[in-house]
């Protein structure tokens, strides 16, 4: 039997609720992403944006709808679901005592990838974190720049159809930002997609093409295509801090400057 198209979308979210008790932190969510979109998930704190990120990855369960990666239930099958799905979250965990090269090689075989290829992979992510000569350090030795560049690529090993980025430029010197996010532009040229969740609304305004602005685990606002650049000026606003304010009610922010 055919597959709906809609279960080959890098991303469909249909109704997804997830509760903390009397909390309900994502609230009947509809969200679908496609294949090469860069979506900057932005809103204030207690959004629901990290909620939202571990629903999508099964470490959460849904209280109600359904979330699909690639076409995999992540309810029926979560484990399974992280062969699609690079994730990097705010607070990192890494295994500690594993070297970096250790480490990605983990990561690798976790994601299922052929040893033949893994070897490359792992030599070219080193390099792109700029970790080479850190490669048989221990991660814990690592600083906290380090660690989260190690990270970072490690969500590209084996080119998941799916990242997903909670602030993951924290911490960052400026050329690891500067490579990592080419390489994150051409993944999404590849056919990959990516969410990236930030409060640097200037970054999200210059690398992503969608934004999604979350409030109350809602979607507020959903802007696709958005182009800051040139003359284009989206709702008619000059900048995506004003359209957040606008979006989130704050514009009264904007305007006193208070």
């Amino acid at each position: 039997m055919t597959q709906p198209a809609s279960l080959t979308l890098p991303l469909q979210i249909d109704g997804l609720t997830k509760r903390y008790r009397k909390l309900v932190a994502v609230d009947s969510l509809n969200l679908s992403v496609e294949s090469g979109q860069f979506v900057g998930l932005i809103g204030p704190n207690g959004a629901g944006k990290s909620t939202l990120m571990g629903c999508i990855t099964g470490l959460l369960a849904a209280d109600e709808g359904t979330v699909h990666v690639s076409g995999v239930n992540v309810q029926d099958d979560p484990i399974g679901v992280r062969r699609h799905v690079g994730f990097i979250p705010q607070d990192l965990e890494l295994f500690d005592y594993l070297t970096g090269e250790e480490f990605l090689r983990f990561v690798a075989d976790v994601r299922g990838v052929a040893e033949a290829d893994a070897s490359g992979e792992v030599e070219d992510l080193l390099a792109l974190a700029g970790l080479t000569d850190a490669r048989h350090r221990i991660v814990s030795e690592y600083s906290g720049g380090m660690r989260r560049k190690i990270a970072l690529v490690s969500a590209l090993l084996g080119s998941p159809e799916l990242l997903l980025l909670d602030e993951a430029f924290v911490g960052l010197d400026p050329e690891s930002t500067w490579r990592i996010r080419k390489r994150l532009a051409s993944y999404c040229e590849s056919g990959g997609a990516i969410i990236l969740s930030s409060h640097a609304l200037e970054m999200i305004q210059e690398i992503c093409d969608r934004v999604v602005i979350l409030q109350d685990g809602t979607v507020r606002r959903d802007l696709k295509e958005f182009d800051f650049r040139g003359d284009s000026k989206p709702d008619g606003f000059d900048s995506l801090t004003e359209l957040y304010l606008d979006a989130t009610g704050q514009a009264d922010l904007e305007r006193t400057g208070s």
